[in-house]
């Protein structure tokens, strides 16, 4: 779905009209809160790791959820809005098409699995599939962007989807990066989780054109 977020009326000249894809806008915004509440934690504890079972148990359900409920949404509505910005780009033929449709659908089922798992809540049940659909969003996006290179978008889409991509891609290494090498500060992975969001909101804005309609679809 997409809305105009320019005033009514014909644009002014110099001044065009934009288009915003609510999926992207929204989804991006969830990336933002959802980086605090999983690095900062500022409602307390909602896991304790169990060694006899050998994953992380929830011990406060409700917690749980506030935390995890922006990540499994902010995965599921970008690759939501991935798909269908793929279906406009003109991406050509080929290989990285077919790859990047099929990764960005892998990572909206992952993000519904990982949905399942907060709702439950059972932790490998939301993290596995957030740990991979990130990736597979990330991986998606870099292809689609690199596919773009020998026709780049008029408005540079293609060179934002690439490097935003790249920024998903190094969601994977950031936890381990976050608590078990302590290279990165907790505040530092905050901030990066919530500029892959940031990214999504500005890759979600675009000038309308003939070609594309500024509602619905």
């Amino acid at each position: 779905m997409q809305t105009v977020v320019a005033g009514p009326g014909r644009a002014e000249p110099g001044r065009p009209r934009l288009v915003a894809s609510i999926p992207a806008l929204i989804g991006g915004l969830l990336w933002i809160p959802y980086g605090v509440f999983e690095m900062l934690r500022p409602l307390g504890e909602d896991r304790a790791y169990r060694g006899d079972r050998g994953y992380e148990v929830v011990t406060d359900g409700l917690v749980y959820r506030v935390y995890a409920l922006p990540g499994g949404l902010a995965l599921l509505l970008t690759s939501v809005a991935l798909l269908r910005l793929l279906g406009r780009m003109g991406l050509p033929r080929g290989r990285a098409r077919t790859a990047s449709r099929t990764l960005a659908a892998l990572a909206a089922g992952l993000a519904i699995v990982g949905l399942a798992g907060v709702l439950v809540p059972f932790d490998p049940l939301f993290t596995g599939p957030r740990i991979f659909g990130t990736l597979a969003l990330g991986a998606a996006m870099c292809l689609a962007g690199w596919g773009l290179g020998s026709r780049p978008a008029v408005d540079g889409r293609g060179a934002r989807l690439l490097v935003l991509g790249a920024l998903g891609l190094f969601l994977l290494p950031l936890w381990p990066l976050v608590y078990a090498a302590e290279l990165i500060p907790e505040m530092g992975g905050a901030a990066t989780i919530a500029l892959f969001g940031l990214g999504w909101v500005l890759l979600g804005v675009r000038p309308a054109s003939a070609g594309h309609p500024i509602a619905g679809g």
